[in-house]
């Protein structure tokens, strides 16, 4: 029991501080650094988890696959970025999660978060075009939608929802992934 609580924490922490990265990119179009190292942070403490209790490691990708994953996701995002399609902020969140995720599992994390940011794109340009809010907070990504920029959008929020759907394909929330825990 104690190995399942200490495999799990540090997965749903993870998704907890995503929640208040994409929360801050929506209503400052900014995602602090202290979030991104606070989920760092998480996974070296799964990483110590699997290392002290062998039987989690069948829980969570491996060392060596997270890497990939961030190293992939990272190339990526630097990519985009150098290219202005994408904020600092974004490729370090990208980067971050893609250490959860491991390799195998950053296809559906780029499927799902291209899918929901095309969403927030469409949705940037609806917001420029109807301006539902007589006066968004100053700053925000709607403030920027609705005076017509196009190019400021909280990509954290699709960052997040792809993380979710890669940690559902790495089988986080599956029951089934946990219960050898309890079979001992």
């Amino acid at each position: 029991m104690l190995i399942f609580i200490l495999t799990v924490f540090p997965i749903l922490a993870s998704l907890i501080i995503g929640g208040l990265c994409a929360y801050s990119d929506f209503t400052r179009l900014k995602i602090p650094n202290q979030y991104l190292l606070i989920v760092i942070g998480l996974f070296v403490f799964l990483q110590i988890i699997t290392f002290i209790f062998p039987d989690a490691r069948d829980m969570t990708p491996s060392l060596l696959s997270s890497l990939i994953g961030a190293a992939i996701l990272f190339a990526l995002s630097a990519f985009l970025f150098a290219i202005r399609l994408m904020g600092a902020g974004d490729s370090k969140m990208m980067t971050a999660f893609g250490l959860f995720m491991g390799a195998a599992n950053v296809p559906p994390f780029l499927f799902y978060m291209a899918t929901f940011g095309a969403l927030l794109g469409i949705a940037t340009i609806l917001c420029g075009k109807f301006k539902p809010l007589k006066a968004p907070k100053e700053g925000s990504w709607l403030f920027f939608a609705q005076s017509g920029d196009k190019t400021k959008v909280p990509y954290g929020i699709a960052i997040l929802v792809g993380t979710v759907f890669a940690y559902a394909a790495a089988g986080f929330f599956d029951p089934q992934t946990y219960l050898p825990l309890f079979a001992r």
